[in-house]
């Protein structure tokens, strides 16, 4: 008899755990469906030029996805991403305050940091993320040394990266000038 309640009562443990663990499971693919959807639309928002709003649902994605525990993983990377692109992009095309670039460049460092620590990521979105982080160096920071090397990631990655030669080569040829006019 006492074998008979202490295994109804096991398996009852189990079955708790289980329905804990399943609405857990459940909540933690919301927070992804959610923190997609935003990012979808904050995307498609940026591609119009409304700057703001879009940053208003990338940080809203981002911190859904935090508080699921889920900023090792590839939306997560691409929310970042795409938050610190248009910060950059507000900056350059509706100047927003300079405060932006200094976090934009912060996203795209933890968002490489994301991707460099996934199984199989997208060589393209790596580089892209290089690329992004190279050209914040250069362009506002004046960061030339870090900048190259950046650029130079991006294409040890993506060899195909168009905007990493260019933006090496341009790198290359000014330091060349400089050189030449030093001796």
């Amino acid at each position: 008899m006492k074998i008979e309640i202490f295994r109804t009562f096991a398996v009852l443990a189990i079955l708790c755990a289980l329905q804990v663990i399943v609405a857990s499971a459940q909540s933690i693919a919301s927070s992804e469906v959610q923190a997609s959807r935003l990012f979808v639309t904050g995307k498609s928002l940026a591609e119009r030029a409304f700057y703001l709003e879009s940053l208003d649902l990338f940080e809203e994605a981002r911190d859904i996805l935090e508080a699921a525990g889920l900023n090792g993983i590839g939306i997560y990377s691409d929310v970042l991403h795409e938050m610190a692109k248009t910060k950059i992009k507000a900056r350059l095309h509706q100047n927003f305050p300079a405060q932006y670039v200094k976090t934009a460049l912060e996203d795209v460092q933890i968002s490489n940091r994301v991707r460099e620590k996934l199984v199989d990521p997208l060589p393209q979105s790596l580089a892209e993320g290089y690329y992004l982080e190279g050209y914040i160096h250069k362009k506002f920071f004046m960061r030339m040394d870090q900048a190259q090397t950046n650029f130079q990631k991006a294409l040890r990655v993506d060899p195909a990266s168009v905007a990493a030669k260019r933006e090496l080569s341009e790198l290359i040829s000014s330091q060349e000038i400089k050189d030449s006019k030093e001796k």
